[in-house]
């Protein structure tokens, strides 16, 4: 339309030069020719302040963010290695008010190759249809609502250079799950979230690993979908207390582009955990069962129960008189850790349980955030199983950053 209207006027300005070379004087000629030019020029001006005025207006829709971590790990008697772990960009859109896009790409251990190295994968794109405080709808790739690190990862919000082992083996983080439910708040003591999504794929449980390589990682299965929720209680004003109750049941009969994995069985995890702060006390637990329906239809080993549980404290100790300056931000947060976690909680009749799936880790370490995005980190790791030997024991350093 723009474009349009710059044409006529172009056109009228050469009609007036024409009629003024014929009827005209030269000096109304001239004048004529500078009120067009003025009138073209005025045209273009606003074209260009609403060209920018556009562009501001989508720009200012666009959210950017991300986290990522460095570590290195000493195993004694074992491995040692320096690992760019994780690097994750956020992008977020917000349509209007009340419908926003949120999207997560993840790359891990920096390189990928074809069948080995690292990973690129989109951990989370799902839109938000903000309704009410008490509902909401929500559709797309999020997080399974279970246990505390699977929905509050970034490396700033947990102890430790390494997630906890419970969170690896029995809630198997990062867990994405593809499909669509609800969500709200319809009290200030209590929030809630509810979905159906697609399932696991059973035939890639392990007997070590517990359910962790079924996840669906490219095209969910909906062969055998799911249900997955929780619910968070907030008893105090405050809100320095937080309890949690989560769950998820579903098929196991599923495969990556869809159809069947031939594993006939649903599996159901039930989680409880807690987060509680007092004065510069922080402390938090979680609690994990998983159970099979149809363990004989699973590869053999995988338990017919998987449990966990890690009980955590941290205390800053950290002079105020100290945080000033450059450190305005920093602390010194001494914390501990102690987990088990066994895949082979129960197992078929017959089925000879491995000690070395029922394990112990006790976790000391620091926490350094110099500022409330970036944090260096240092533990030492003490491991335990029920097998001849023990794993190794792990010292590791780590740096983490989000925002």
């Amino acid at each position: 339309m723009f474009k349009q209207v710059v044409f006529g006027m172009a056109a009228g300005a050469l009609i007036s030069a024409v009629h003024g070379e014929t009827e005209g004087t030269d000096q109304g000629r001239i004048a004529e020719l500078e009120r067009q030019v003025q009138v073209l020029s005025d045209a273009f001006q606003l074209q260009q302040e609403m060209s920018v005025a556009e562009t501001m207006d989508l720009r200012s829709g666009f959210r950017f963010g991300g986290y990522g971590d460095i570590h290195a790990n000493f195993e004694e008697n074992g491995k040692s290695v320096f690992d760019i772990h994780r690097l994750v960009m956020y992008v977020g859109y917000d349509f209007s008010d009340w419908i926003t896009l949120n999207s997560e790409i993840e790359l891990e251990h920096a390189y990928v190759t074809d069948g080995a190295g690292g990973e690129i994968s989109i951990e989370q794109l799902y839109a938000d249809f903000q309704l009410a405080d008490s509902f909401n709808v929500r559709a797309g790739r999020m997080l399974a609502p279970m246990g505390i690190i699977n929905h509050a990862h970034e490396p700033t919000l947990f102890f430790g250079v390494e997630r906890p082992s419970v969170d690896k083996y029995i809630i198997p983080s990062t867990w994405s799950i593809d499909g669509v439910g609800v969500f709200g708040a319809p009290f200030g003591w209590l929030n809630y979230q509810a979905y159906v999504v697609g399932g696991l794929n059973g035939s890639a449980f392990s007997a070590s690993d517990g359910v962790r390589g079924g996840r669906i990682k490219e095209r969910g299965g909906l062969n055998a979908p799911a249900i997955t929720g929780r619910i968070d209680l907030f008893p105090f004003d405050e809100q320095d207390l937080r309890l949690g109750v989560s769950a998820y049941y579903g098929g196991t009969d599923n495969a990556n582009k869809g159809g069947g994995s031939g594993a006939e069985n649903n599996f159901g995890m039930y989680s409880a955990d807690f987060e509680y702060t007092v004065s510069r006390l922080q402390v938090r637990g979680v609690v994990a069962l998983g159970d099979q329906s149809d363990p004989e239809n699973l590869p053999v080993g995988v338990g017919e129960q998987i449990f966990g549980w890690y009980l955590e404290a941290g205390v800053s100790v950290m002079p105020e008189s100290w945080m000033s300056g450059k450190l305005v931000e920093a602390d010194i947060l001494p914390f501990v850790r102690y987990e088990e976690f066994d895949t082979q909680h129960k197992v078929l009749d017959g089925t000879v349980k491995d000690g070395a799936n029922d394990r112990t880790d006790i976790t000391v370490g620091v926490n350094l955030p110099l500022t409330q995005q970036l944090i260096l980190k240092a533990d030492y790791q003490f491991k335990y199983s029920k097998a001849a030997a023990d794993p190794n024991n792990t010292f590791n350093l780590g740096m983490g950053w989000a925002f």
